[in-house]
């Protein structure tokens, strides 16, 4: 529009046609059956507006009105009566503010934006306790609303650290319809997200010998509390939050770059996922082990 002021415009329709149809073979004395064939079909038109104004080659600030869309699909088949045949698309509103810029020269960096998403029919992977089979279905309405910040400094030559930090809250804001075969209310959290998130990272390079540059680095990532799928009752699992450092170090010559890194490296242990709700219900997935590792590798 001007030297200063542009905006994104965009737009995207579609139509999604998706059909499910299954074949059991039961052995050679026995045959096969074929389940009933299921279909779903959806149109979806989705757009993006976007204005940023630069008030200086160093400062920037936009905001954004977009909208999201994930189709719904046939479940797979199931004997279960009570497992619906297909779910519905889900459809998300999203605002966000946000400031890009560049402070004491380019120094310091930053990015920062606070969001708003309004999240319509949430789509559910739920497990059937009778049969132990997944199923998707959909819920009612959420939010997620937050603040993103990221920073980046080069105080001295060859030092680079970075930071950024999240604050989220994702929240159901009506009841699951009645009669849902998992419970739901305004204000329970969403599944496997954390409040507060973040990380922190320093790395330093310096001469080497024959031109050669060595590096070396470390970070830390936090990942805050967070509570798994939804369940019959209101009584959900928690995942404790954690936090991981890892560490690297090496050389770069030309386009070679050769490292050493400990990721994990206090073999700390953390749940990720998996227990009540998921099949089988003790199963879990935990975060990797401490993994001590050498990296050789070339850019062209």
């Amino acid at each position: 529009m001007t030297e200063r002021f542009d905006i994104q415009l965009g737009g995207r329709e579609s139509h999604i046609d998706q059909d499910d149809e299954q074949a059991i073979e039961t052995g050679a004395l026995v045959g096969s059956a074929t389940n009933p064939q299921e279909k779903s079909t959806a149109n979806a038109f989705t757009y993006l507006v976007t204005p940023q104004f630069k008030f200086s080659s160093d400062l920037m600030v936009y905001a954004r009105l977009a909208s999201g869309y994930r189709p719904g699909a046939p479940n797979s088949f199931n004997s279960d009566p009570a497992v619906p045949r297909k779910y519905a698309p889900d459809k998300t509103e999203n605002y966000e503010l946000g400031a890009k810029g560049n402070l004491m020269g380019t120094a310091l960096t930053f990015d920062a934006s606070i969001y708003y998403i309004d999240w319509k029919d949430l789509q559910l992977n739920l497990l059937d306790p009778i049969n132990g089979l997944t199923y998707g279905t959909n819920g009612s309405r959420a939010k997620s609303e937050g603040l993103e910040l990221s920073l980046g400094s080069t105080p001295m030559r060859g030092l680079k650290l970075a930071a950024w930090m999240a604050w989220n809250e994702a929240v159901l804001t009506e009841n699951f319809p009645a009669g849902s075969a998992v419970h739901g209310a305004t204000g329970d959290r969403l599944p496997f997200s954390s409040r507060f998130s973040g990380n922190l990272s320093a790395d330093q390079e310096f001469p080497f010998i024959a031109g050669a540059t060595a590096f070396v680095g470390a970070s830390v990532s936090y990942t805050g509390a967070r509570v798994g799928t939804f369940l019959a009752t209101a009584d959900r699992y928690v995942y404790p939050a954690f936090a991981k450092i890892d560490l690297r170090m090496g050389v770069k010559y030309d386009s070679w770059r050769a490292s050493l890194y400990a990721n994990n490296v206090a073999n700390r242990f953390a749940l990720l996922g998996g227990g009540p709700g998921n099949f089988p219900p003790y199963g879990f997935t935990i975060l990797q082990p401490r993994l001590i590792g050498v990296s050789i590798s070339r850019q062209f």
